[in-house]
């Protein structure tokens, strides 16, 4: 749904006829630990300081040991009350079944601001809490403007139809719709409202004088409209506030037959340029991307400028909605209205986003259209905000990169794809000096037999190297080289296999030092660039190919690693291709590895011990979780630790209990806190990290927060299909989520979904091998939550929404049962996010947006 605008008028809200209030016997036989701890606190009122500090105290406990101390204090009657506010409050987020009796009692409290916190906690809890509903009507009867909201949303929120005259009033005021919900966002739901009364006597009310009651009407009928609501609809499209007219849109754009097509077309084609801008909103959030196809045919044809915007407006919404439901309406469109090359491969690219390989039917002919002969340059609107498209070649550039995502999508289509597109892209890719990195993934990913000979000669120049004191520039063939060397054994070319393996014996001098301080004033930075140009392509090659690369293959890897004379980056592409190609004999050799390196002294060692340690982040090895915990000492360098804290979050703490309780031991240790906390956040339950984040609530701990956020943060630059696989992207956004509970100094802590969302909007583009960009990762997830197990359903959902992907929440609302049902929940959730408590990330160096696009 869109914001509501709402037209708050004089009427006040109906008072709910009194119903006797029966408290029922779980109140009465209230756990007698919380009552105890209840009389204690009685009577008591805090300061600021003591406040902070009874939560510190309580936040760095496991969860089984905080719920009696919220339950106490949720449970005091006449003690400190915003301590009680929060009790009710994480009592309803860790969903503490005893947190319904303890709020359900709150509600007879004397302090307006503490009944409002408990309403909003049973609103929280949802169907479980209905038992509050006669507690909640009672409650309503004295409430004031601090409490009324909150109880009677919650009441339609638990379903008490009765409310329903009460609710109406306080939304025609705009009360109701500021009530937020209790971790944060707009509470409101229309639809929740709806369900108290037949849809039908709502439609009566079309004619209502409030605004935003007619808005409501609206909003409702849109849902699911059925055509014996025509009529109501066409008039609420035509009615003189826009807010009401633009969501009668959205039902019009349901129905679709021509009765209802007409006053949608004429509604969008006289709206100013604003509103036109707010009713394609209003059809994205209402019907989807089969909205927003449909209002392609309300583009003006003249004049030309006007066009072109429009157009322009409406793929831009298109793009960043990828409705995978979309796909039937843009081909027909495409069919229908033969639109410019340019729009047909902007359909071409919304169809790849949403995953259907149709798409590349229309992007296939526009890789052969050079954007000279495409675009006018004396056509001043035939441009972005980077300049005039003549001038540039954007439009290919995504074409292929969608390509590419399709032939990862779906490599039983290779063939297809192939028909529509090979040969362009193999044109596209020669005609230019060097071949595109999108182009050769598109290539190599569907099989492409004709790239395979110009792929090795670019993978293997018999240019020779440049000179020792070279000179920039570095030359163009072993830049391609670079590049060329991923895709060629992502062909898995059995005659280039060995010729992979070459590049890491191209340094013929044994003795010449290439790492990076080699490199500065020897005259060897051109020499040693390319080498290690070519080396980090021969990893990404061999990762690409996988465990089948070879037996041999570990121990050339691991050979190169350990000579200490190689550049540093090269070593750690070659750490990382090792966990893709490794069988697990090799992994436990690599978990000894990190011991026997790590825990040397000198830092070469070190270093290769810490490169060891990524291979386990790319293939985590669980059994290697104890080793990895003792490793951790205070003597490492401080880079060693963050990587081995990275591995154990990879490997996940799940299996291995004890090596947790070390971690949070070493949470006292100045030197080791950072690397035990980044290895319980990734790698412990909620709880566990949750707790160590509460660790540091110290008054000392302020500049080692920020080292953690920022190595948080890094530990996010790469991740991988098996990611994935494992569980382990939705562990992190869980957790990510779950430190929003844990407050320091009073303060939410936010920054890891924070820094977590920066991440998952640096998607866009491929990352290196088995990496997902976010069109292949949103599309996998939307096959898990559509038909995967339902944890593996709830926890996509989650991730769905964390990540944004609006159109893909709307799809999924369509589907039946428990499915719809988490869809609908989360797709509320994404309109009405909570409100920020305040940049929390500002320090870290790339998570800034601003910064970031420089």
């Amino acid at each position: 749904m869109t914001n509501l605008e709402l037209d708050p008028s004089e009427m006040k809200p109906r008072r709910v006829s009194p119903i006797a209030i029966v408290v029922g016997l779980g109140i009465v036989a209230l756990g007698a630990g919380a009552i105890l701890m209840g009389l204690k606190t009685s009577g008591q009122k805090m300061s600021v300081e003591q406040r902070v500090d009874e939560q510190k105290n309580t936040f760095v406990l496991p969860e089984k040991d905080q719920l009696p101390r919220w339950r106490g204090w949720a449970g005091a009657t006449g003690g400190d009350d915003e301590l009680r506010e929060e009790s009710l409050r994480q009592l309803a987020l860790l969903g503490d079944s005893e947190g319904i009796s303890l709020a359900t009692l709150a509600l007879a409290t004397p302090s307006h601001k503490v009944r409002g916190t408990a309403a909003q906690a049973l609103a929280h809890y949802g169907k479980p809490a209905a038992t509050a509903i006669p507690a909640l009507s009672k409650a309503l009867e004295n409430a004031d403007a601090a409490d009324k909201p909150q109880i009677t949303w919650s009441l339609v929120a638990l379903g008490d139809t009765k409310i329903f005259g009460a609710a109406l009033d306080l939304y025609r005021s705009g009360e109701l719709t500021n009530v937020e919900r209790l971790e944060g966002g707009r509470a409101f739901d229309p639809m929740k409202l709806a369900r108290l009364v037949s849809v039908d006597e709502l439609a009566t009310r079309a004619d209502d004088p409030s605004a935003a009651v007619r808005q409501l009407v609206a909003i409702i009928l849109s849902e699911k409209p059925d055509k014996k609501h025509t009529d109501v609809l066409i008039k609420l499209v035509a009615d003189t506030d826009v807010a009401v007219a633009r969501e009668a849109a959205s039902g019009l754009g349901r129905i679709a037959d021509e009765k209802a097509r007409g006053p949608l077309v004429a509604a969008l084609s006289k709206a100013d340029q604003d509103s036109r801008q707010k009713f394609l909103e209003a059809l994205r959030d209402g019907i989807g991307g089969v909205g927003l196809v449909l209002a392609l045919d309300t583009v003006v044809p003249e004049p030309e400028q006007r066009n072109w915007f429009q157009h322009k407006q409406l793929f831009e919404l298109i793009h960043l909605l990828a409705d995978p439901r979309a796909g039937d309406a843009l081909v027909s469109w495409l069919e229908r209205a033969k639109p410019s090359e340019h729009w047909k491969a902007e359909a071409g690219i919304a169809l790849a986003e949403i995953g259907d390989a149709r798409g590349a039917k229309y992007l296939g002919p526009r890789m052969i259209i050079a954007p000279e002969k495409l675009y006018n340059s004396s056509k001043f609107w035939e441009s972005n905000k980077g300049g005039h498209l003549s001038r540039g070649d954007e439009q290919r550039t995504v074409a292929a990169r969608m390509l590419a995502d399709l032939a990862v999508l779906a490599p039983d289509k290779s063939a297809e794809l192939r028909g529509y597109a090979e040969a362009a892209v193999m044109q596209w890719s020669t005609d230019r000096p060097q071949p595109h990195a999108n182009g050769l993934r598109f290539l190599a990913a569907v099989k492409s037999k004709a790239v395979l000979e110009p792929l090795r000669k670019w993978a293997f120049p018999t240019d020779k190297l440049p000179p020792e004191g070279g000179q920039p520039p570095m030359p163009s063939a072993w830049e391609t080289a670079h590049s060329a060397l991923r895709y060629i054994g992502w062909m898995r070319d059995e005659p280039s296999k060995s010729k992979l393996l070459d590049q890491f014996g191209r340094k013929k001098d044994g003795k010449m030092d290439i790492t990076q301080a080699g490199l500065e004033g020897a005259g060897l930075a051109m020499l040693g660039m390319v080498l290690r140009g070519v080396t980090v392509g021969a990893s990404q090659g061999l990762s690409q190919w996988g465990p089948d690369a070879g037996k041999e293959v570990p121990a050339k890897l691991m050979e190169f690693i350990e000579d200490r004379l190689w550049h540093e980056e090269a070593r750690e592409e070659a750490c990382a291709a090792l966990g893709f190609v490794a069988d697990n004999d090799t992994m436990k050799k690599v978990a000894e590895k990190v011991g026997k390196f790590a825990a040397n002294k000198e830092p070469k060692d070190q270093f290769i011990g810490a490169c060891y340690a990524v291979t386990l982040t790319r293939n985590p090895a669980s059994a290697a979780v104890p080793m990895m915990v003792e490793l951790l000492d205070p003597k490492l360098d401080v880079v060693v630790r963050t990587v081995i804290g990275w591995a154990i979050g990879a490997a996940g703490l799940k299996d291995h209990p004890a090596a947790a309780e070390k971690l949070f031991k070493m949470l006292d240790d100045n030197e080791l806190r950072n690397a035990a906390a980044l290895a319980l956040i990734l790698g412990g339950n909620t709880d566990q990290a949750a707790r160590a984040v509460a660790s540091y609530a110290r008054p000392d701990s302020q500049m080692a927060l920020e080292s953690l956020k920022d190595s948080y943060f890094r530990a996010f630059g790469y991740w991988s299909d098996r990611d994935l696989d494992r569980g382990n992207l939705y562990r992190w956004v869980e957790n990510a989520e779950a430190l929003h509970r844990v407050k320091l100094g009073g303060a939410p802590q936010e920054w890891a979904r924070q820094l977590l969302r920066r991440q998952f909007d640096n998607l866009d583009f491929d990352n290196g091998p088995h990496s997902e960009t976010r069109v292949v990762l949103r599309h996998r997830l939307y096959l898990a939550a559509k038909s995967g197990p339902p944890e593996a359903r709830r926890s996509a959902m989650r991730t769905l929404k964390f990540m944004g992907a609006q159109g893909t929440l709307m799809a999924l609302k369509d589907e039946p049962g428990e499915t719809g049902e988490l869809a609908e929940k989360a797709f509320h959730q994404l309109l009405n996010p909570a409100t920020s408590a305040g940049d929390q990330i500002k320090s870290i160096a790339g998570a800034n947006k601003d910064e970031a696009s420089k």
